[in-house]
């Protein structure tokens, strides 16, 4: 009878005992984690699927305008997109590790790992900066503002704000790292919490140096408007030339002084056409007009046309794909210190991880369209 009445205070009271992290919605920790992770695959399927309509309108434009992407891309830093490639990499694999951590109950490195993760992901940031402010300072800009010339000279706007930027990223970041890590042991929540954010602002500053020492070297960016617009310049002209020659000498051959030349009339309206849609195109001037010996007309180089608009196109597209891409970093910056911050409480160990779980795969899906982006942007040719 005894028995009989003591088991059922015995069920009562496991059922009370959980996990202080446990929602009173779940049986266990186990149903808990798992819906937790369910919650967050549909949430990277619907990023997936963001992400995707921005791959399609690419994909359209790019097999519409082969030669304005083969072209546009000149203007991109290879070497700076691999830079943040293998900068990626390397911070999906340290976060992957800090996963593996706090399965085994190891807090050091549960923390160190996601706040070099944080490093990382602040470089990167700090290498788009040089990469943006290179572009717009050359009048590099989405399609409506795109005011590009091959050859000119770009403005030193943003470039002479990259110096002051990279010394209050390097100040501020050592003093409040240096703060925070002093505060570790008496008041590790916080201290953990300037570290992380003075780690990220020097980082940054490490990326922005990085990005200047390598961007003379790369790419002149765009001293793909130097030597390959001038050879296309030159190509031009003596298309030009000889396209000039060929009319000439079929007006000799065909007509008589007393006849009217039509391909005199033809050949007025095609450079008037010219120089219409040069003005219009915000380009410059044309690469040079192509003839037709058959008929003796002459037409507009059709990428000279598209140049200065679709030119602008491209970009929006690369500006579109890589700032949301940069949005999708900062969100994960914000997590993974918020994740510092409660591993720092020491809310974590082997009975409960699943936040970290959660965050780490939200770093690999922003690691993993990084990786499509590379190659689709940078390596067209």
């Amino acid at each position: 009878m005894s028995t009989a009445t003591l088991e059922p205070a015995h069920d009562a009271h496991d059922e009370h005992e959980h996990h202080p992290s446990q929602a009173h919605h779940f049986e266990d920790m186990e149903q808990q984690f798992q819906a937790g992770k369910l919650g967050m695959w549909l949430f990277l399927a619907q990023e997936v699927l963001f992400f995707a309509g921005l791959f399609a309108a690419y994909t359209v434009y790019r097999y519409n305008h082969p030669e304005v992407f083969v072209d546009a891309h000149h203007h991109l830093n290879t070497t700076l997109g691999a830079v943040n490639t293998i900068v990626l990499l390397a911070s999906s694999l340290a976060i992957a590790w800090g996963v593996r951590a706090v399965m085994r109950g190891d807090q050091k490195t549960l923390i160190a790992t996601h706040v070099f993760t944080l490093g990382c992901a602040a470089l990167f940031m700090g290498v788009k900066t040089v990469e943006y402010t290179h572009k717009w300072d050359e009048g590099i800009y989405w399609a409506g503002d795109y005011s590009h010339v091959e050859g000119a000279h770009g403005g030193h706007y943003f470039h002479d704000l990259l110096p002051t930027l990279t010394f209050t990223s390097f100040g501020f970041g050592a003093l409040i790292a240096v703060v925070g890590y002093l505060w570790i042991h008496s008041k590790p929540v916080r201290g953990w919490l300037l570290t992380s954010i003075g780690v990220s602002l020097f980082s940054m500053g490490a990326g922005i140096v990085l990005a200047k020492a390598m961007t003379p070297l790369a790419t002149e960016a765009p001293t793909h408007g130097g030597g390959h617009a001038a050879a296309h310049s030159q190509e031009g002209l003596a298309e030009q030339g000889h396209a000039a020659e060929v009319l000439d000498n079929v007006g000799h051959s065909t007509g008589s002084p007393g006849e009217i030349d039509p391909l005199g009339d033809a050949q007025a309206a095609a450079q008037g056409e010219t120089a219409e849609h040069g003005d219009s195109s915000g380009a410059g001037a044309l690469e040079g007009p192509v003839s037709d010996v058959a008929t003796g007309v002459v037409s507009p180089a059709a990428p000279a046309l598209m140049q200065g608009v679709t030119a602008g196109n491209f970009f929006s597209i690369y500006f579109v794909m890589t700032g949301v891409h940069a949005l999708h970093i900062i969100a994960g910056m914000i997590a993974i210190t918020w994740i510092v911050c409660r591993s720092a409480a020491g809310e974590f160990g082997p009975s409960y991880y699943g936040p970290v779980e959660y965050v780490g795969l939200y770093w690999h899906i922003v690691d993993l369209v990084w990786i499509y982006l590379f190659p689709l942007l940078y390596l067209i040719h």
